[in-house]
């Protein structure tokens, strides 16, 4: 999303210059700065990111990681009007790249910072530099806890969300997403319906679910997981012996704190092997499955295109603004009809493509969620789900006994 203040100091150029010849074109030095900013955006990412990095792993505090939070939504949400925007980020690079059409350095540097700071230190970008989670970590009230089998469910949800996205970004269908972005009506201060009314569902939620647009929605999540998974560094809940206390995984409203997994008997070794061999037996028809339900949704994408509607209204004989328009244009039907069909092939091929990775990210979660872990008898963090918040900081009376004694 394009911040306003660039847009107004970009205004004084939208007039074309004169045409006398003795007439020279002023210097835009307020344009040259909007152009900028981009850049600037960038240098203040970094240094939030290594800020992030510092309070989550060194001081270990969560009234830090607040204060991270409430800069990082001062700053990326109100004053750069939610940018970088999560939502929107993914899907410029993926039609950049699809379509070999230029990408600024900025916005790529936007794009990729996040996951590049996710192999190191895990998700720090959404602990307080995304503007989408600091407004929903500040406004979390009470913690409704969602079921874990349920939890896994709604988290292949965004994983949905990026595969569609992206082939409406590579074939030209444009960016829907960014219109149900939830939390943007409050950072332009624009509150006109129907965006206000998804603002206040999404603000309801998270008073009583921990970042639900987060979790369950957002579709550069799904890559910051991916990249968290193998991140270097990895949180842990106390420095000390833990105790088994229970209060780090009740504290946690994300799910991501693990038991400990214990030694399990043989039975349960066998029953484990058992329940993954048949996972993975599954795996080609989960694949079929897959494709067959994206090359059913293609006709369904490929509608939203502009050259697809418009042939679909020559032929009912619509007399719409966009008909008129192509009446008075040099095209011919043939010529469009031409590119509705090629853009509906390649929709048809993308959307097939993005239903088997989804169905193989499916049949990834089921194995990963049925396969026994490292024995450990120590609560740990799972990096991919962690927000580095710091709750589970707060929690562990382990940690509130060092922070007094450090007093």
């Amino acid at each position: 999303m394009i911040p306003r203040l660039p847009l107004l100091f970009a205004a004084q150029a939208r007039f074309p210059a004169p045409e006398f010849e003795s007439y020279t074109l002023p210097k835009m030095s307020l344009e040259e700065l909007a152009s900028d900013s981009v850049l600037w955006r960038v240098l203040l990412l970094a240094v939030f990111l290594a800020a992030g990095t510092w309070f989550f792993y060194k001081l270990r505090s969560r009234k830090a990681l607040l204060a991270y939070s409430v800069a990082g939504l001062a700053v990326f949400g109100f004053l750069f009007a939610s940018c970088p925007c999560p939502v929107g980020m993914f899907q410029n690079v993926a039609e950049g790249l699809a379509n070999g059409s230029y990408i600024q350095p900025g916005v790529l540097l936007l794009f990729a910072l996040p996951l590049a700071i996710a192999l190191f230190a895990g998700r720090v970008f959404c602990g307080g530099a995304c503007p989408l989670g600091a407004i929903q970590e500040l406004l979390h009230w009470k913690s409704v806890f969602i079921p874990r089998p349920l939890d896994r469910i709604l988290r292949l949800i965004p994983v949905l969300l990026l595969l569609i996205f992206s082939v409406c970004a590579i074939c030209g269908i444009g960016f829907p997403l960014c219109y149900l972005e939830p939390y943007l009506p409050i950072f332009l201060l624009d509150f006109a319906t129907p965006f206000a009314i998804l603002s206040a569902v999404f603000l309801t939620a998270g008073l009583f679910i921990s970042r639900p647009f987060c979790r369950y929605v957002c579709p550069y999540g799904v890559l910051l997981r991916f990249f968290s998974y193998f991140s270097l560094l990895k949180p842990q809940i106390t420095s000390h012996e833990c105790v088994n206390c229970r209060l780090c995984e009740q504290g946690c409203p994300n799910g991501a704190i693990l038991p400990p997994e214990g030694t399990g008997s043989t039975s349960e070794h066998r029953s484990g092997f058992r329940r993954i061999s048949m996972l993975t037996a599954l795996i080609p028809f989960a694949l079929f499955a897959g494709g067959l339900f994206g090359y059913f949704c293609a006709p369904v994408l490929s509608s939203f295109h502009r050259d697809v509607r418009l042939v679909r209204e020559l032929d009912a004989g619509i007399k719409s603004e966009a008909v008129e328009a192509f009446e008075s244009a040099t095209t011919t039907r043939e010529e469009l009809r031409a590119r509705a069909i090629k853009l509906q092939n390649g929709v048809l091929l993308a959307s097939t493509a993005a239903g088997v990775l989804f169905g193989a990210v499916v049949m990834a979660e089921l194995i990963a969620e049925a396969r026994r872990r490292k024995e450990e008898e120590v609560y740990t963090i799972d990096p991919s789900l962690c927000f580095c918040c710091g709750r589970c900081y707060a929690a562990c009376p382990l940690e509130r006994k060092e922070k007094h004694h450090e007093k």
